[in-house]
């Protein structure tokens, strides 16, 4: 069975992934704070199997563990992926005018937990003579800075560096981990709603934000997790790949 692990599953392009994946027949497990009933509800009539994990990811400690705890028991793998996709914008203010609290969490939900469970997952599947790939849900604010979004920007950054990183790592290795990152452009997700209620001392790009979802310009959750499966099957992405959705054939 091709098996799934996604950061952030309950909402948005995770829930849409988790959606899409139990249709397929994949074994998805959903790693978020609180579990979907609706994503519950779903996998009652899909072909899939669903696993929620309830976890907080600003708790790094117990990273590794988890991984442990949902990696050691797979048996007949046909594939297994990782997808990076939980994140905070919060705190969406200026350097300076941040809490350190904020700071720390931001970086530890967006980068240091990401980098913890990629590091898990490749240890814990190294020798696997499978198909295995680590997607980062990355964001063009990680190659763009955005004032108001220092934290988010600089965890976005990361996570691209990151992904090459741990691809020139695996390049060598017997059974190696694919690793790419994908942007995956400006998506209608709860996300997009706190940008758009930002004050404009906060966040002084807001009104573009705004304007996006005025205009019908955002693309919907399905859509995306759509067009990244679609991709994700057909292998179109090369290991150390940072990727963007909306250029990306």
């Amino acid at each position: 069975m091709d098996v799934y692990i996604i950061t952030g599953g309950t909402r948005g392009i995770g829930a849409a992934l988790a959606t899409q994946l139990l249709q397929e027949g994949a074994a998805v497990h959903c790693i978020a704070r609180s579990e979907s009933e609706l994503l519950r509800q779903t996998a009652q009539s899909a072909k899939g199997e669903l696993t929620f994990h309830a976890y907080d990811l600003a708790q790094t400690e117990g990273i590794d563990s988890l991984m442990a705890r949902i990696i050691a028991p797979l048996a007949s793998v046909t594939s297994i992926t990782l997808i990076n996709n939980a994140g905070t914008l919060a705190p969406m203010k200026p350097l300076g005018a941040a809490s350190p609290q904020d700071l720390q969490r931001s970086l530890q939900v967006n980068l240091i937990a990401p980098a913890l469970l990629t590091n898990s997952f490749i240890r814990l599947t190294q020798a696997w003579p499978v198909l295995k790939r680590v997607v980062g849900i990355s964001s063009g604010a990680g190659r763009k800075p955005y004032p108001g979004w220092g934290a988010y920007c600089t965890a976005k950054a990361g996570l691209d560096m990151l992904t090459r990183c741990a691809s020139v790592e695996q390049a060598n290795q017997p059974h190696p981990v694919h690793v790419i990152s994908v942007a995956p452009g400006v998506v209608d997700t709860d996300m997009q709603q706190e940008i758009r209620a930002a004050s404009q001392t906060d966040f002084p790009e807001v009104g573009r934000f705004v304007a996006l979802k005025e205009q019908g310009e955002l693309r919907t959750p399905a859509d995306t997790a759509a067009q990244l499966l679609r991709l994700l099957h057909a292998n179109a992405f090369e290991s150390g790949e940072i990727a963007d959705l909306r250029t990306k054939a």
